[in-house]
């Protein structure tokens, strides 16, 4: 049965969530009586604390002491109070000035994004890659760099660029680059990376000079997704420890998930058509004890490209947390997307 509360409830609610959020202590019913609700008398904001306790959205770890937000507490409070705002200015500098730079490979954008969350909302970040192996080919561009090496450039259709320089026994001229750039193209484009193996018949049929070229792409390719089908970015993974209210237990909850990638993937790979996702505590379902995960999904050229999660305590600043993984996400999509333009033109 869900619990409807009164206005001032909602209103006391409010004010308990976020003095908790602020100070990681108890709170009191003088405390918020003087600072929120100056026009109602101590003793019915006690009676108003007693009663949420009965509903359990509060808690009292000790009868002399204040109360502190349950998870169902949390929980409301993201959804009544939650909004994103405009980020502090610091902030938007910081994360301007890490995309800024020309990135040379993908990963590096990742772990870029992965630090900055962890860094402007300090708590942990990770970031999960969608699986590779459904990603559409749409060009490999070719550039001669000298006699016997060559720059080979992939473009998928979500963006997602990989370059490479190759040595070749063969003479890298004019021409070997034309023709190579015709058949290459008619291998592989418009493939699936996990099509790969498909390609094997093909590439026998072609002209044999072309064979180690050939190779070269499809190692790198390979490359791009082995290991698993998602790869899993983590910065400040020891930041849930530096709040007081992590104990010995819920820490070493914590170390238990965030050391096993399938779980980290299962905690942060679950999002479906909705922008955010918000676990607090854990339930029958996922989450993490003590702890709140808010959830992002990143979309670059409209196709997704993974999700970035940041894990922090159940008193986590949700509303900066939102705006942040907002803005990064935009800022993701423009730098990806440049660095696809960037590599998609002759060098």
């Amino acid at each position: 049965m869900v619990n409807k509360l009164s206005e001032r409830k909602h209103k006391i609610l409010k004010a308990v969530v976020e003095e908790y959020i602020k100070d990681a202590q108890p709170v009191s019913s003088g405390g918020i009586q003087s600072k929120y609700f100056s026009n109602i008398s101590s003793a019915t904001i006690r009676a108003e604390l007693a009663a949420l306790e009965d509903m359990g959205y509060l808690i009292q770890p000790h009868t002399s002491a204040g109360r502190r937000p349950t998870p169902k507490a949390y929980k409301y409070y993201v959804k009544h109070f939650v909004d994103r705002a405009p980020l502090r200015k610091e902030d938007v500098a910081l994360i301007d000035a890490s995309f800024a730079a020309k990135f040379s490979a993908v990963e590096d954008i990742v772990k870029t994004t992965a630090k900055v969350i962890s860094d402007v909302t300090n708590y942990t970040s990770v970031i999960v890659i969608k699986n590779i192996n459904k990603v559409t080919i749409k060009q490999i561009k070719l550039v001669g760099l000298d006699e016997h090496s060559a720059l080979i450039i992939i473009i998928t259709d979500s963006g997602i660029i990989r370059d490479k320089v190759i040595k070749l026994n063969n003479v890298v001229d004019d021409e070997f680059i034309s023709s190579a750039s015709l058949l290459v193209n008619k291998i592989f484009a418009n493939k699936k990376v996990g099509e790969l193996e498909n390609s094997e018949l093909l590439v026998q049929q072609e002209l044999s000079e072309f064979r180690e070229l050939f190779d070269n792409v499809i190692s790198i390719l390979h490359a791009y997704c082995e290991h698993s089908d998602e790869d899993v970015y983590m910065e400040g993974t020891s930041k849930l420890l530096d709040y007081p209210e992590t104990d010995i237990q819920s820490a070493k909850n914590f170390l238990s998930i965030i050391d096993n990638k399938s779980m980290v993937v299962d905690l942060i790979d679950d999002v479906d058509d909705i922008e955010f996702s918000v676990k607090i505590g854990r339930d029958e379902n996922a989450g993490i004890e003590k702890c709140a995960v808010i959830t992002a999904k990143y979309l670059v050229n409209g196709k997704e490209l993974g999700h970035a999660g940041v894990i922090g305590p159940e008193r986590m600043d949700y509303q900066n947390v939102m705006s942040v993984l907002s803005y990064i996400g935009d800022a993701l999509n423009t730098v990806i997307k440049k660095k696809g333009e960037d590599d998609g033109e002759e060098k």
